[in-house]
């Protein structure tokens, strides 16, 4: 674990015992990390700066439940952010229906050189390995994971979206996670951690 990351851990602890200033120190050190994952899910600054308050709040309660064993202190906290911003979505689809059926084109992977979501999401100790196993991924597989992961899109919206039949979307997406999690399981953060 690198200084950083033992830095974090140890301000998360602070947060678990109610040390308000550990939480004002924790802000500052992951805010921007936050904010920025915040906004690619959600699309709207003011959606953003809910979850980024939504999210915070949710590490000063429950700081205490953060086992370092099986995350790291950025994995955790984006993958909060990401549930967070995903119930803010579900909160307002039917008020922003028609901007997610105009952004859709947005997030056809053509561009082979797009980062992929997942990569911020698991955090930078873990993106080498994810960045080598989404690489032995086909163009399908990374697109179908990339919807259901980054959009929380259902199989059937994914079928819907991309074409593709329900059965070749599930396969895809199971295919997917196999090699995913079979790269991810050679890393020490795999055993356990997110994927545990």
């Amino acid at each position: 674990m690198t200084e950083d990351q033992s830095g974090l851990v140890a301000l998360i602890e602070k947060i678990a015992v109610g040390d308000e200033t550990a939480v004002s120190e924790f802000y500052d050190a992951t805010v921007n990390r936050v904010f920025g994952l915040a906004m690619k899910i959600v699309l709207r600054p003011e959606l953003a700066e809910e979850v980024v308050g939504d999210v915070y709040l949710q590490i000063w309660r429950q700081a205490r439940n953060y086992n370092s064993a099986k995350a790291s202190p950025i994995g955790w906290l984006l993958m909060i952010c990401r549930s967070r911003a995903l119930d803010i979505l579900r909160r307002e689809k039917s008020a922003t229906k028609n901007q997610f059926q105009d952004d859709d084109e947005k997030y056809d992977l053509e561009d082979e050189s797009v980062a992929m979501p997942l990569d911020s999401i698991l955090g930078s100790e873990i993106s080498t390995r994810v960045s080598d196993a989404l690489k032995l991924l086909n163009k399908k597989q990374r697109e179908a994971i990339s919807l259901a992961f980054y959009r929380d899109m259902s199989h059937k919206e994914i079928s819907t979206h991309t074409g593709q039949p329900l059965g070749t979307v599930k396969s895809n997406i199971r295919r997917a996670q196999d090699i995913l999690r079979n790269v991810l399981e050679k890393d020490e953060l795999g055993t356990g951690g997110l994927y545990g």
